[in-house]
């Protein structure tokens, strides 16, 4: 017999409850204890539940950093769909600043997962095959940011830009990951010359030997951030 609706509402709203915590947890131990020397045994105890049911949600701690890139991907959509319909050079820097903002309560986590992230062998490495459809999702995020802007690519453009664009959000998302001075203003150093660089770039890609540049770097960057069609 099927339960009442109210019933189910309960246990959906529990169970959502359970795994944040658990997710919540994962972030916490990261951050103090290290991403290598964190256990699911040690998860669970934190997040006050059996490690069998921190497996029940998460079937391991590589599972827990893709929720994470997951959930940092979810909230970046939602900042691009705010963004205003100003040039792509404004929207870029904007929606940089806004990742950098959702980011931050998660900064010593995602720096401590610094090394696995980079690591080429590592199951949750940015480039590596598991984390693939995060980088698609977020290119594709990214890709919005040109393409609902004022000064917006042409048809033949938008593809190869939105993976120029792209590389540069996540290199400067690195950069900020590691970035020790005092506000991180060596980012925001780093962001005022992309942003002044980009501006000085655009209108020179309608210059075919310029146009003819971007679709070459974006054909060696594409397979590895995911040049899907958009």
């Amino acid at each position: 017999m099927d339960l009442p609706q109210e019933i189910k509402k309960t246990q959906t709203q529990k169970a959502e409850l359970t795994r944040k915590r658990i997710q919540d947890s994962a972030m916490e131990l990261f951050a103090s204890k290290g991403y290598e020397k964190t256990t699911m045994r040690d998860i669970a105890a934190l997040a006050e539940c059996s490690p069998g049911l921190a497996y029940r949600y998460f079937s391991s701690k590589e599972d827990l950093v893709l929720a994470i890139y997951q959930l940092l991907v979810q909230n970046l959509e939602e900042q691009v769909k705010a963004l205003p319909a100003s040039t792509l050079v404004e929207r870029f820097e904007r929606i940089t600043q806004a990742h950098f903002a959702l980011m931050a309560p998660y900064r010593e986590t995602l720096a401590a997962l610094f090394g696995a992230a980079l690591n080429p062998r590592s199951s949750v490495a940015v480039f590596g095959e598991q984390v693939a459809h995060i980088r698609r999702k977020s290119r594709s995020i990214i890709a919005v940011v040109a393409i609902g802007a004022k000064d917006a690519p042409h048809e033949k453009q938008k593809d190869d830009l939105a993976t120029i664009l792209y590389g540069l959000h996540l290199l400067l998302i690195l950069f900020w990951l590691q970035d020790r001075s005092e506000g991180q203003t060596t980012t925001s150093n780093a962001l005022t010359f992309v942003r002044d660089a980009l501006a000085m770039l655009r209108p020179m890609l309608r210059i075919p030997p310029i146009s003819t540049m971007l679709a070459r770097a974006a054909s060696i960057l594409g397979p590895m951030f995911g040049n899907d069609t958009l």
